[in-house]
């Protein structure tokens, strides 16, 4: 997701301190001018906002404490107190004071934007989709707001809801390269591929460190069957972040496409390298194997993939094929049966032709 200005992060719980503003600091106030409640309130709130960019939330929570005390009243204070709290990790008193703060002004967009936030960590994305929509009705100009409602729509599957969230956002921030990603996976979900690759593009122009989108562009042309251009883009994913297990699983993938198996098991063997308990890699790495008559080595990638995840479907139709061909046909038909009861149809039709 786009990084926003107060992204929620997962920083670990620490005491808030319990310093107030200095004397000194009040007296300056005074020699400035400030001496009616609600400039000192003002005062105040920005030394508050000054220490929250510098990523002092604590400290920034004893000053927007003491705007209070000129200004009960405050709506801001409220929202930014709000958004520290959700900085340190405590949720339950960010929503008290974002709530608050929209108590004090009922225009308050952003109060409701972060609600969102907080909800989607705590993947209570019904609440989240109410704040979003929140904001949105009172701030339709907001990219962020329709991005980040579009992304839950998409993770409850209402694909063509996402998409148009995603376009919306786009139509008010052109150079939004997270947007255009996330509206390439929504058409890839809506079967229009074209569009996908353009939107895959289009990210990695805006963006050229992106590197899961390197891998989405990469995903939808091994998809039309260009593996060539798939193992470019993989391999601008996997040049942007080194660690990209998937990237190299999926260039694996893309190169059994050219029947270049043992340049696939390389990139196999690198993304198990990188988590060695990845069930994918094992499974596809059996493939490349099998495709090399190697039936030894794909049923022992088969076994560990397994051992990994016992409802890997895929695996026990792998290894079913690797025993047929070293003519241990119940062996297969087991492995074929189990991946049938699993819901690969295929399976089911060797277990019937072959078994019964």
């Amino acid at each position: 997701m786009k990084k926003l200005v107060f992204l929620v992060s997962l920083l670990i719980s620490i005491g808030i301190s319990a310093q107030e503003p200095s004397e000194e600091f009040l007296q300056k106030l005074d020699s400035l001018g400030a001496t009616d409640s609600t400039a000192q309130a003002q005062m105040i709130y920005n030394k508050g906002v000054a220490l929250m960019e510098v990523h002092n939330y604590s400290e920034a929570i004893t000053f927007f404490n003491q705007v209070f005390n000129y200004d009960a009243d405050f709506a801001l204070a409220y929202l930014n107190r709000g958004i520290c709290y959700m900085e340190l990790g405590f949720s339950d008193k960010a929503i008290g004071d974002l709530k608050s703060g929209l108590d004090k002004d009922s225009e308050l967009h952003l109060a409701h934007f972060e609600m969102g936030l907080i909800y989607e960590k705590d993947n209570k994305l019904e609440e989240a989709i109410i704040s979003y929509s929140a904001a949105i009705k009172l701030n339709s100009k907001e990219a962020k707001y329709y991005y980040h409602r579009g992304v839950l729509l998409f993770q409850k599957e209402e694909f063509q809801k996402a998409k148009d969230d995603f376009t919306v956002a786009l139509s008010l921030e052109s150079s939004y390269a997270y947007a255009y990603n996330d509206r390439g996976s929504a058409n890839l979900k809506l079967d229009d591929i074209d569009a996908a690759i353009e939107d895959y593009l289009k990210a990695t122009e805006l963006d050229s460190k992106l590197d899961f989108a390197f891998n989405n562009l990469g995903s939808v042309y091994r998809k039309k069957g260009k593996f060539d251009d798939a193992i470019k883009a993989y391999n601008k994913a996997v040049m942007n972040k080194s660690d990209y297990y998937i990237a190299f699983n999926n260039r694996g993938l893309a190169k059994i496409g050219k029947k270049d198996f043992e340049g696939a098991i390389k990139d196999f063997n690198k993304a198990i390298s990188i988590k060695n308990d990845y069930a994918f890699a094992f499974n596809n790495r059996s493939s490349a194997f099998i495709l090399l008559e190697e039936w030894d080595k794909a049923i022992a990638d088969c076994d560990k993939a397994i051992s990994l995840n016992a409802d890997y479907a895929y695996a026990y139709y792998n290894r079913a094929i690797a025993k047929e061909m070293k003519r241990d046909l119940d062996g297969a038909c087991a492995d074929w049966e189990v991946a049938g009861n699993l819901g690969l149809e295929a399976s089911r039709s060797f277990y019937s032709s072959s078994c019964k």
